[in-house]
């Protein structure tokens, strides 16, 4: 049974100091756009019931750079230099309380297709399951859905450390989506990820 009525929020990461990729990685230019923005039409193009978009690090000047900011729930993480961990929280936190479930974005994964976000989103109206993972050849990537009710130990996290390390307590309770889409995969950590795949990006 698909139940359509599930309300699903996204909360996208995009909090980080970019240290690795030495500047504001979600600035970086992409095409006619920028990482983050990039990231935010794809997930805006998909069945959600709100958008929580958790700013950290460079939070102003992100802020002045998006495209349509009123479709946002902006949230800064004050203590963002705490790790992932801090900013989960603080987008959890922002959810709708009317919300059953979240879809954990990463900023800086603008190669995902909506495609994939509308599988995810409704395998879990599907199944119902705590946690719903997109898997790509046999590796598990992102964005994560999370049912409410692991929302508690999620946001009792510490460090920089994502959701990820609750999966093991609820085993029984995750259902895996099998997508032909590397997006999953594909994050921008450092000045060659960005390079390589910006040429590919812009390229097609």
């Amino acid at each position: 049974m698909i139940l359509i009525s599930a309300r699903v929020s996204a909360v996208v990461l995009a909090a980080g100091t970019s240290s690795r990729m030495g500047r504001a990685k979600q600035l970086l230019s992409l095409g006619e756009s920028t990482v983050l923005a990039q990231t935010l039409t794809l997930v805006q193009s998909a069945a959600l019931h709100e958008i929580v978009l958790v700013l950290g690090a460079s939070a102003e000047a992100i802020r002045r750079q998006l495209p349509s900011p009123q479709e946002l729930k902006i949230v800064v993480n004050q203590a963002y230099q705490q790790g992932m961990a801090s900013s989960l929280r603080a987008g959890l936190s922002a959810v709708d309380p009317n919300s059953d479930a979240a879809l954990i974005v990463l900023g800086d994964q603008p190669f995902i297709r909506s495609q994939t976000i509308d599988r995810i989103i409704e395998e879990y109206r599907r199944s119902r399951a705590q946690i719903v993972i997109p898997v790509h050849q046999g590796r598990r990537g992102n964005p994560v859905l999370l049912d409410r009710s692991v929302f508690a130990e999620v946001m009792a996290l510490e460090g920089d450390i994502g959701s990820r390390a609750v999966f093991a307590n609820h085993l029984n309770g995750i259902a895996k989506v099998e997508v032909e889409d590397v997006g999953i995969l594909l994050d921008l950590d450092e000045p060659g990820d960005y390079e390589r795949l910006k040429a590919k990006y812009e390229g097609e």
